[in-house]
């Protein structure tokens, strides 16, 4: 190979080693652009965060950032002389409302670089600010979003506090109650309730204070001695409490000892009646908080339920709609209908089986004919009971061992079974 040919090899090799090289640096580049600017906390009332601390980051500024010179000259800060704790207050400002300048509320005392509930100063003047809930002397500020600069600065007392809470001293779980209050409504409070001992910052049904005063509170299904709480949007401080207690309503149930499977009871009851409470049909040991069939309770003094087609000792249950608490409960014997099928012991394939049968006729109740390897709730040719005894259905037409089976339009149970035998067309 020639010098010549050598030498463009070579250049070739060190043009694509710098390329490389300057993609790698402008990855790195990229990589460290993008200062940060404080970045808003949204406050929820679902949840109950601990106080931010202050910040005191100051994002540095990319090698080669090709922002324009920050503007360092004076700003000027107008605000009340005192808002209330957590309360939203104006901010009027001038200045020279660099990219990412902000202002900022924080304690008087705090280092310069440091900032808490903040606004950009694009979004234009007045600006919102929202107070601290702790009380105390602060100042507003007005902070360069590149070096963090304080240009201007204005002092704020944040005063305390305090909400009233007006209620029955006693009301019955699961109920609702009217609750009168005073308070700052500022954005997200609300009132809640809660066990006595549940620690400050938790919460339990609550409903915001935006819905006025007085307002509708759901106490829980739980009886004992409960607080009222009016808590703040912002950090879930209590403002305000007021003792409550809850109590367990008197609840009965009048029905039959015993009800014959699959058939409708009907069940005397009395009890508070809450949104979403129901009476239950379940199996004596099933845990509480499961339910099996069941009738949602009205203003009727009574409840229609089907009864389960399994036999066997079963409860009927009282049931909250809210937190699925059984209030009361009553033992039922619940005892297998009575069914008898007759048909001819032979049947030719295909042709219909005339079968005279007695049975609850229960809706949906079905009779078929089926081999007799099928699985129990499948079924083949059929005739609903509705349509009365004799019923007449086509034999399978496969050879060999079946069965006519009575079946339950509740769960496809099988309550009766007869066994024929499936043969061919004689000559």
């Amino acid at each position: 190979m020639s010098d010549s040919n050598h030498s463009r090899r070579r250049n070739v090799i060190i043009i694509l080693a710098l390329i490389l090289a300057l993609l790698a640096l402008l990855l790195f580049r990229c990589s460290c652009r993008a200062p940060k600017t404080p970045a808003a906390t949204p406050t929820a009332v679902k949840s109950a965060p601990i106080a931010a601390p202050i910040s005191t980051a100051v994002p540095a500024a990319a090698p080669g950032d090709k922002q324009p010179d920050e503007v360092l000259t004076p700003a000027t800060i107008k605000v009340p002389t005192t808002v209330q704790a957590g309360a939203a207050f104006p901010v009027e400002w001038t200045g020279p409302n660099n990219r990412d300048d902000f202002i900022t509320i924080v304690p008087k005392d705090a280092l310069e670089n440091a900032y808490k509930d903040y606004r950009l100063t694009r979004e234009g003047s007045p600006l919102p600010l929202t107070a601290s809930m702790d009380p105390g002397e602060y100042e507003v500020r007005y902070v360069t979003g590149r070096s963090h600069k304080v240009l201007g600065r204005a002092a704020i007392r944040v005063e305390p506090v305090a909400a009233t809470l007006n209620a029955p001293d006693a009301a019955a779980l699961g109920s609702i109650i009217s609750v009168t209050w005073t308070g700052p409504n500022n954005a997200g409070d609300y009132v809640t309730v809660v066990a006595k001992n549940i620690p400050d910052g938790q919460y339990g049904n609550y409903t915001g204070t935006a819905e006025g005063s007085p307002l509708n509170l759901t106490l829980p299904p739980m009886a004992g001695d409960a607080e009222l709480r009016y808590m703040s949007g912002q950090g879930n401080r209590v403002l305000g409490r007021r003792t409550i207690k809850i109590t367990t309503p008197d609840v009965t149930l009048s029905a039959a000892d015993e009800a014959i499977a699959g058939s409708t009871l009907t069940i005397g009851w009395t009890g508070p009646g809450n949104s979403g409470d129901y009476i239950t049909i379940v199996a004596k040991e099933k845990p509480e908080g499961q339910y099996g069939n069941y009738g949602t309770l009205s203003k009727a003094a009574s409840v229609a339920v089907l009864v389960p087609i399994e036999p066997g000792e079963m409860e009927l249950r009282y049931v909250t709609g809210q937190g699925a608490k059984v209030l009361r409960r009553r033992a039922l014997r619940v005892v297998a209908a009575q069914i008898t099928l007759n048909a001819p012991a032979e049947a030719i394939a295909g042709l219909p089986v005339t079968i005279d049968w007695t049975g609850p006729n229960y809706g949906g109740d079905y009779l078929t004919i089926v081999s007799k390897n099928t699985p129990d709730g499948q079924y083949a040719a059929y005739a609903n009971t509705s349509g009365h005894s004799p019923s007449k259905i086509a034999a399978p037409k496969v050879l060999g061992e079946a069965e006519v089976r009575y079946m339950s339009g509740q769960g496809a149970k099988v309550l009766a079974r007869r066994l024929i035998t499936v043969v061919t067309k004689q000559p």
